[in-house]
């Protein structure tokens, strides 16, 4: 499809009418277009778009009927009857009223034209524009950032399901791809065990039945993957993207090992004695890939299972960062979704990152304590003089909680000689870094023949001798300023405000089903989530346009007397 971009046209006459005639009073919509205008433009898209072919769809007309679309949750066919019949919309994207609309495939295609050419983030990047050219938004705020599990548009599946399902999804594949040769190498018993889903198929009860199951299915998987890449094999049969996922989850939960054929025990490849290969199925002792690594799905390879607290799912994560200044709306700044396993600090640096690479870098960036590390307070102090404000991460070693017991701050550290006296006057004997998950901690020891006959050992150590842990220079600097600053009452004065962005995660899960993936693949998944900001922004500018300010958080009458008798 071609696109000729054109300049939106002016509301016609009566369609504007029939609007104010049943809006008397405006409605959110109406304000939009008449403060904000179009909001999009053609021009915008040209990228997307041939320039030969069959003329488009207005794609700024598009993109106003994508975010709508999921401001009201509603589904495409019922997205494309709205801008037929309801007349706010026809108002809102200057239409006849008279205006046939179009056919509800064309937003998928539109939503598919956005992730092919990488332009998951245009529809909130030019509402965000908008807003800050109106004085909506404005840098070096104060914002706020927090996350949630998102469950992926696929079944949740043990390791047993998922290799027989994803078998399942080649053999389909190769049906479609290469019925003839699929039927010159398909065993007879294939057809009873992959013909039907897993939830249909009987799966036998106790440990060592369910494993022999395993390593069957283990044994159909290798004799399919055997026979297309045997060189007989048509070469292209190879890249058919099921076949491949089959032969990466087929790594992951089986491995090949030589077996004696007289003792029947494993053995080395180069024993002595006659022996033959068995498929067998992975556990902890053979060793299993990470969740971040290992395949939930074969349908949604991007899916994985994760577990937070009690919360354990299969999906995704969504972080939403807000601004939450008292003079202006709450807007959301920046999306991102990652895979499920992805720890919350993991991700902060892209999210500064992107506020930086447009100009969206807040003062005081108020954060949970999954955020906040010693690395990521120096980071964002140094990199993009941002404040990082949370909960910072506590000493959890018995010290800290015994009255009277040496913590880390009794002790007197020379940074420059990576020397270390205690308060019983002795210096360390070993100063050595350790890298461990990213993070570098200093191991400094002392001397056991000092800790052993010291009077204070029982306050400062109950190992033979005394080590401590601290971060490196800096990082060690900028935690225990951390620290220090949550003492200071002004900490929970600044640190109320997160809180407002628990309800935007709220509002977005209870009516726009933030939690649920519409989309296979983590790029539309993506695009979901910066839909239904955009979407929540939406509302946002229309109720601060009609005048309506925040609202308070509701307590109920028991609350409001308890605290006022307290």
């Amino acid at each position: 499809m071609s696109l000729q971009p054109s300049s939106p046209a002016e509301v016609p006459s009566q369609t504007a009418a029939v609007a104010r005639a049943a809006f008397p009073r405006g409605n959110a919509y109406m304000r939009l277009r008449d403060d904000f205008g179009t909001v999009f433009t053609d021009a915008q898209f040209t990228a997307l778009f041939s320039s030969r072919g069959r003329p488009a769809e207005a794609p700024w007309r598009l993109a106003l009927v994508t975010v709508l679309q999921f401001a009201e949750s509603l589904s495409d066919r019922l997205a494309a009857e709205a801008a037929r019949g309801r007349i706010d919309w026809k108002y809102l994207m200057g239409l006849d009223l008279t205006d046939p609309g179009f056919d509800a495939s064309v937003l998928s295609e539109f939503r598919s034209r956005l992730v092919a050419g990488h332009a998951e983030t245009l529809l909130l990047d030019t509402l965000l524009t908008l807003c800050r050219e109106r004085r909506l938004l404005a840098a070096r705020g104060r914002q706020r950032t927090d996350s949630t599990h998102v469950l992926g548009a696929v079944r949740s599946l043990n390791r047993l399901g998922c290799v027989t399902e994803t078998l399942r999804a080649a053999l389909n594949a190769l049906a479609v791809a290469a019925p003839e040769w699929l039927r010159a190498h398909a065993e007879e018993t294939w057809s009873e065990r992959y013909a039907k889903p897993t939830d249909d198929l009987y799966v036998p009860q106790g440990e060592a039945a369910r494993r022999a199951h395993a390593e069957q299915i283990g044994r159909d998987g290798h004799t399919l993957l055997a026979a297309v890449f045997s060189p007989d094999a048509p070469t292209w049969l190879r890249e058919i993207p099921a076949v491949i996922l089959l032969g990466r989850v087929w790594l992951q939960n089986f491995q090949i090992v030589s077996v004696d054929d007289e003792t029947g025990t494993e053995v080395d490849a180069d024993h002595s004695n006659p022996q033959t290969t068995q498929v067998v199925w992975r556990t902890t002792s053979e060793g299993i890939p990470p969740s971040l690594l290992m395949i939930a799905s074969p349908y949604d390879p991007e899916t994985h299972c994760a577990k937070k607290r009690t919360t354990t799912w299969i999906g995704y994560k969504v972080h939403l960062t807000e601004t939450c200044d008292a003079d202006r709306p709450r807007l959301i700044t920046h999306v991102a979704t990652t895979l499920a396993p992805v720890a919350d600090r993991d991700a902060l640096g892209s999210i500064h990152a992107d506020l930086a690479a447009y100009d969206l870098l807040p003062d005081t960036h108020l954060v949970d304590a999954g955020y906040v590390d010693a690395d990521l307070l120096l980071a964002s102090t140094r990199n993009y003089a941002v404040t990082l404000l949370g909960p910072s991460p506590q000493d959890t070693q018995w010290q800290s909680r015994q009255s009277g017991a040496f913590r880390l701050q009794d002790f007197q550290i020379d940074w420059d000689r990576k020397i270390a006296t205690c308060p019983a006057g002795h210096i360390t004997t070993s100063w050595s870094p350790d890298h461990n998950l990213g993070r570098t901690v200093m191991r400094i020891r002392f001397s056991s023949a000092d800790c052993k006959p010291c009077t204070l050992k029982q306050n400062c150590t109950r190992s033979p001798r005394r080590l401590l842990t601290p971060r490196r220079r800096e990082e060690h600097a900028a935690l225990e300023a951390a620290r220090a600053r949550e003492v200071d009452g002004a900490f929970a004065e600044q640190y109320r405000w997160r809180a407002g962005i628990e309800g935007t995660l709220s509002l977005g899960v209870r009516t726009l089903h933030l939690r649920r993936a519409r989309y296979l693949g983590l790029a539309k998944v993506h695009l979901q989530h910066v839909l239904t900001a955009a979407a929540l922004n939406i509302g946002r500018i229309a109720d601060w346009l009609a005048g309506e300010t925040v609202a308070s958080t509701r307590r109920s009458p028991f609350a409001r007397l308890i605290s006022q008798a307290a």
